[in-house]
C-alpha cells in the first residue's frame, strides 16, 4: 500500500502495516476506528478511537499533552519523521502484534487467534423477486439481499397492493396491467442506501378464452335457443354472430335467438376486455327441422264389432263399425 507524506495517508500506512493489510477501508472515515474494531475495541473512550487505543497498549495518559506522541512512545519513537509523528508511526513495524494471540495450553505456545471481524459499515441495497413477470390479480415475493446488515427497510412499489412496505421480504399483490418500477431504501446505524429498478415488474392482463354453449342445439322452425356465455378471462363486452336467427347478431352476453328456416347454422362469439379479446366459431351448431309432415291414413272396419283405431302420428282416435260402414280418413 503506497503513501504520501499527507497525515491521512500515513494514518492509514501505519493500520495497514500494525493489521499486516488486513484493514484496508476506513470505518466512518476514521482508520483508527477501523484498527480498534480489528483489535475488537468496540467503542470509543472519551469519544476519541486514538485514546480508546492507547487504552489498549496499555497507555493510559498523554505525552506533553498529546496522544499521538503517547503512542508513538510505546514503539520506542523518540522523533517525528518529515515534521509529523504519525509519519513516523508509519514506518512502525513489528513492535505491537498486527493480530491478537492467545496462549495454547496444550502446546505452550502463544499462537494467532483467529477471528471475523464485523466492521459496522452502511448497507447496499440490493433486491430479488420469484418472479418478474405475472398476471393481474397475482402475488410478488421480494427478498431483501442488501450488504451491510441493514436494520429496517422502505420498499415503494408502483401500482402494488400495497404501494409501499417496511418488512424486509414483502408479498404484494398487483391488479393493473402494465410495467412497473420498484425501489428499496436499506438502513442502519452507519447510513442508508437506495435501490431503484425501472420498469422492473410486467403484469401482463389475464387473456379471455371465448365460449358458449346452449341447452339445446336441434329445434324445429320458429323455435328459440337461449345462448350463455362460458368465457374465462372476466371479458366485459360480447359480439355474437348468428346466421339464421333473429336476431343475427347481439351484444348481450346471453341471447336468446328465434330460427325461422330449416337448416344447419354455424354460431360465433367475440368476447373482449382492455388488452385481450377472443373469439369463438361452432360449425353447424344449430340444427332446426321444418314442421312434421304427415301422409293421411284411411282405415276401413272389416269387423262385426266397434273398435277403435288411432293414428300413431296424430293421436287422433276414430271408431269404425259393420253397421255403419264408415269410413274415416284422418
Amino acid at each position: 500500500m503506497a503513501f504520501d507524506t499527507g497525515i491521512s495517508s500515513a494514518v492509514a500506512q501505519y493500520v495497514y502495516t500494525q493489521t499486516q493489510g488486513a484493514v484496508t477501508e476506513p470505518v466512518n472515515g476514521s482508520y483508527i476506528q477501523a484498527y480498534c474494531e480489528y483489535l475488537g475495541i468496540t467503542e470509543p473512550l472519551y469519544n476519541s478511537w486514538l485514546i480508546a487505543l492507547c487504552n489498549h497498549f496499555g497507555i493510559t495518559e498523554p505525552l506533553n499533552g498529546s496522544w499521538t506522541i503517547a503512542l508513538a512512545n510505546h514503539y520506542d519513537i523518540t522523533y517525528p519523521t518529515g515534521g509529523t509523528w504519525w509519519m513516523a508511526l508509519a514506518f512502525a513495524s513489528g513492535v505491537t502484534p498486527s493480530v491478537p494471540f492467545i496462549w495454547n495450553e496444550n502446546t505452550n505456545l502463544w499462537e494467532v487467534e483467529t477471528r471475523t471481524w464485523n466492521i459496522p459499515v452502511a448497507p447496499i441495497a440490493n433486491f430479488t423477486s420469484n418472479t418478474t413477470t405475472i398476471f393481474v390479480g397475482q402475488s410478488v415475493q421480494f427478498t431483501d439481499t442488501s450488504t451491510g446488515l441493514p436494520t429496517s427497510w422502505n420498499w415503494t412499489f408502483q401500482s402494488g397492493t400495497p404501494l409501499t412496505s417496511t418488512l424486509q421480504n414483502p408479498l404484494i399483490e398487483f391488479n393493473t396491467a402494465g410495467q412497473f418500477t420498484v425501489s428499496l431504501e436499506a438502513i442502519n446505524a452507519q447510513g442508508t442506501n437506495t435501490k431503484t429498478v425501472t420498469e422492473y415488474l410486467t403484469v401482463n392482463v389475464v387473456p379471455v378464452v371465448a365460449d358458449f354453449t346452449a341447452p339445446i342445439t336441434s329445434i324445429n322452425e320458429n323455435e328459440s335457443i337461449d345462448f350463455e356465455d362460458t368465457s374465462t378471462g372476466n371479458p366485459t363486452s360480447w359480439l355474437w354472430t348468428l346466421p339464421g336467427g333473429t336476431p343475427d347478431t347481439a351484444t348481450d352476453q346471453n341471447p336468446t335467438v328465434t330460427y325461422d328456416t330449416a337448416g344447419s347454422y354455424s354460431v360465433t362469439l367475440t368476447a373482449s376486455k382492455v388488452g385481450s379479446t377472443d373469439t369463438e366459431t361452432k360449425v353447424d351448431y344449430i340444427t332446426v327441422y321444418p314442421p312434421s309432415t304427415v301422409e293421411p291414413i284411411t282405415e276401413f272396419n272389416t269387423t262385426l264389432w266397434n273398435m277403435t283405431i288411432s293414428n300413431p302420428i296424430s293421436r287422433t282416435t276414430f271408431a269404425t263399425s259393420l253397421w255403419a260402414n264408415k269410413l274415416q280418413t284422418i
